[in-house]
């Protein structure tokens, strides 16, 4: 057996042991909706693992087309995962009977074609064009809003899925663009392999559980700091910035933030997400940008001033993404919200008044 040969059935089944190894040392602390993804995701790329060894006689195995059908849906799985990882809520479908039985006939379908025909079928070349859009989408959820995500483990993990999905989209191409050879040669299926050894040590690193502080009674100690005593200038220095109303810059970003206060980028991200308890910059920043608007609308003299310049003022950019993030901080309408409080306003000073 040649080396080339040797060395690919190594990294590639090294690749399988850090791939069970990973399920089962996450195991205990994923939901059992985040149990089915790993499972899924885990068996598929155990199947693309299996599939696209060098052996020349496992072309001929007669479970071949199986791992074909597991494969196809490698890159379905993965923008789920990524979709699932930015989210973090099951899509409502799935929480109805008549959306897991529409899923698991389509796998079902899928699986059973590649099961009969293999890969010599129009159906091979649709699932390719599923998988291209389904990287692409995966590669947009974990790139987009990239900077305002202020957990550290999900950032990494957002690098780990966008950079698998857009070498999958190349590796894709470059399978369908070059001759069947290149497919089977050797150099190529040994880079394969090492490229997923790679990615799933890198995955190993990064899955280890956080820390936890060991100080747990003396941070009750100091309770009533808003933050502990080395982030306190940080955060006052802060606090000083908000008050002065920057908040309200529409164009305001972390690394903004971060260049006014003086401090490396990451160390604000630390002090928000950790000390104050946001996963998001925006989240963060709209709190106050939300309370500016209410403040706005229940004012009697901003009671003719368009709810859109109130927006832009408060540092919106349109009026869209200021209607949903108000009407799911206050469950009103920002006009429901101003008719609410302003006639609230008048009704008491009508009673003061005695007419």
């Amino acid at each position: 057996m040649a080396l080339v040969t040797l060395a690919d059935l190594f990294f590639r089944f090294s690749a399988l042991g850090l791939l069970i190894a990973l399920v089962l040392f996450n195991w205990p602390r994923l939901t059992h909706f985040e149990r089915l993804l790993s499972v899924a995701l885990a068996t598929s790329l155990a199947c693309f693992l299996l599939l696209t060894q060098p052996l020349p006689e496992w072309r001929f195995n007669p479970l071949r087309n199986l791992f074909l059908a597991a494969t196809e849906l490698l890159p379905l799985i993965l923008c789920a995962c990524a979709w699932y990882l930015i989210t973090l809520r099951v899509p409502h479908w799935l929480t109805l009977s008549w959306g897991r039985w529409l899923l698991a006939c389509a796998v079902l379908a899928s699986s059973s074609v590649f099961l009969i025909y293999g890969g010599n079928t129009h159906w091979h070349t649709l699932m390719h064009l599923f998988s291209a859009f389904a990287m692409c989408a995966a590669l947009y959820y974990c790139l987009a809003n990239f900077n305002d995500d202020l957990v550290h483990s999900r950032r990494r993990m957002r690098l780990i899925l966008a950079t698998f999905a857009l070498l999958h989209c190349l590796v894709l191409i470059g399978f369908e663009l070059s001759a069947s050879l290149i497919r089977r040669d050797p150099i190529y299926l040994l880079a394969n392999a090492v490229f997923v050894f790679c990615l799933l040590l890198l995955l190993t690193g990064v899955s280890r559980p956080a820390t936890r502080d060991n100080g747990s009674s003396s941070q009750t100690a100091q309770q009533t700091l808003p933050v502990s005593a080395h982030w306190l200038t940080t955060y006052e220095a802060l606090q000083t910035l908000l008050a002065q109303g920057i908040y309200r810059e529409p164009e305001l970003t972390i690394g903004l933030l971060a260049e006014r206060l003086d401090i490396p980028t990451h160390q604000l991200r630390t002090l928000i997400n950790q000390q104050l308890g946001c996963k998001n910059f925006s989240h963060f920043i709209n709190q106050y940008r939300l309370a500016y608007a209410a403040e706005q609308l229940r004012d009697l003299t901003h009671a003719r001033t368009a709810i859109l310049s109130i927006a832009y003022d408060a540092g919106f950019n349109s009026i869209g993404p200021f209607n949903r993030a108000f009407k799911q901080a206050y469950a009103l309408t920002p006009g429901d919200y101003r008719r609410q409080h302003l006639s609230a306003v008048q009704s008491s000073s009508k009673d003061c008044t005695g007419s």
